[in-house]
């Protein structure tokens, strides 16, 4: 398409998009950030939804390569496109569809709706994906996603609970290129709430900072949360006593997880709170938890923003519609991304959707008991398939073991064999080594059906990390 079309047909879409965008500085109240959209009706959100479905569409033809061969190739044309329920027309967008495009367009791929002219003129920031289910692919924001960004983000957080003039922040995570904690950042500015800036130093002086300058809200990872309270208890520090209140984590599992989400808080003596989403699709809250969920000790659930993006649940075989409340693999839409609009991709993790409004007043869908893990972490072992956040649970559910292990897997003799090497806590001497591995291989046997090889490590063997921790090595061919 012609410069001038393609322009004109991003135009359009910003126009609808700012009509549904209450971006006003602050909260409307109390409870809701916006409560026009955070307590709209399903059939108000729907409609949102499709008006911007019917801006976008046209858009991503027009400025997406990508999408236009695919339309393409199937014979639709953005007309066609009118309905929510029209996306079913549209093929799922993989990760290894993604994978092969980049190899095909380098370095940027045809999929997002940003040339070079387009960054250079409204660019902010580059993200890259984690590579955690293959090579980083690195995507380019604009200064409009940053806005659009900071406003989801305060909406998510003022659900949490987060308020200006109580509450500050601690970062603990380097400023890479991993999208979550910018988002957070940006959105905390929105709120008003300060930061207390931890990116680039290291893990004894971020323990110092919370005891010296009392932040009550620790945004990191799960994995790296655990390590924190570990290396404040091992230096005097008790973290359960710390002015921390809440605990914002995303990159892993956590919230999900009943004995993980039981230990982080207990360590902290904290309320867990996330994000889910993903770099290439939902970059911002695509999906939070609340405070009236995070309360509540029972089932967790996730809210998933019904006005920014279009959340479906597939089967992972036939790639259709599950009905709500059965388990099926994410596919989101984004309606709010001017780089990356991506429609109908593949996040992979498992979950239920619900409609049902939440305790807190806010009618989003919501993906009950949170995510499970992604189709593409799934274990086979000896028959047996589970999630890795199985193991996580039995694991963190043995009150003797410390916060690290790790499991590897390999193929003897042509049978699975699975090693799960668990450290001990900071103070065990080596008698306790013995009863933590009998509970630890029970704990196992309960959750997945499995017996295992156990290992009892010293405290401080294995590595730790800011990131996604990396806790199965499969070694099997």
């Amino acid at each position: 398409m012609s410069a001038p079309e393609a322009e004109q047909a991003r135009r359009g879409w910003l126009e609808t998009v700012d009509v549904h965008t209450d971006a006003r500085p602050g909260p409307d109240d109390d409870r809701y950030w916006s409560r026009k959209l955070d307590t709209a009706s399903a059939d108000e959100l729907a409609a949102i939804r499709t008006e911007k479905l019917r801006a976008l569409v046209p858009y991503l033809y027009a400025c997406v390569p990508f999408y236009r061969r695919r339309f393409d190739e199937i014979g639709l044309v953005p007309g066609d496109v009118r309905e929510l329920s029209d996306l079913g027309a549209i093929p799922p967008v993989t990760k290894q569809d993604m994978a092969a495009d980049l190899a095909e367009h380098p370095p940027w791929g045809g999929y997002t709706a940003v040339d070079d002219a387009g960054w250079l003129d409204r660019g902010w920031q580059t993200f890259a994906t984690s590579g955690t289910t293959g090579a980083p692919r690195l995507f380019r924001y604009t200064a409009f996603d940053r806005e659009t960004w900071a406003w989801t983000n305060a909406r998510a957080m003022h659900a949490m609970g987060f308020r200006r003039g109580r509450d500050s922040a601690m970062i603990a995570f380097g400023y890479g290129p991993h999208v979550w904690l910018w988002g957070v950042h940006y959105g905390l500015n929105r709120m008003g709430i300060p930061i207390v800036t931890a990116g680039g130093v290291d893990s004894m002086l971020r323990a110092r900072f919370i005891d010296a300058y009392r932040p009550t809200i620790l945004a990191a990872t799960p994995s790296y949360v655990l390590y924190l309270a570990d290396l404040m208890r091992e230096n005097g520090f008790d973290p359960a006593a710390s002015s921390i209140r809440y605990l914002f984590c995303a990159g892993e599992p956590g919230f999900s997880v009943p004995a993980l989400r039981r230990r982080l808080e207990g360590a902290w003596d904290a309320q867990l709170h996330e994000f889910y989403g993903c770099t290439e699709a939902a970059p911002s809250a695509g999906g939070h938890s609340c405070a009236a969920v995070a309360a509540d000790p029972g089932e967790v659930s996730t809210h998933l923003l019904s006005d920014t993006h279009h959340w479906e649940v597939l089967d992972p075989e036939t790639m259709q519609p599950v009905p709500d409340g059965q388990r099926g693999i994410s596919v989101v839409t984004n309606l709010l991304s001017e780089a990356s609009p991506q429609l109908r991709f593949v996040v992979g993790d498992y979950t239920r959707l619900g409609r049902e409004p939440c305790g807190c007043g806010r009618t989003s869908t919501r993906a009950l008991g949170g995510f499970a893990g992604r189709a593409d972490d799934m274990l086979n072992i000896r028959g047996v398939t589970l999630f890795p956040s199985v193991l996580d649970d039995a694991v963190r559910g043995v009150a003797a073991a410390g916060s690290e292990y790790e499991v590897v897997l390999r193929r003897r003799r042509g049978l699975d064999e699975m090693t799960l090497r668990v450290e001990a806590l900071p103070a065990a001497d080596a008698a306790t080594h013995g009863p933590l591995r009998e509970a630890m291989g029970n704990a196992v046997r309960a959750a997945a059906e499995l017996r295992a090889e156990i290992e009892v490590l010293e405290h401080g063997t294995l590595p730790r990390t800011q990131l996604k921790a990396r806790r199965i090595r499969d070694l099997r061919e």
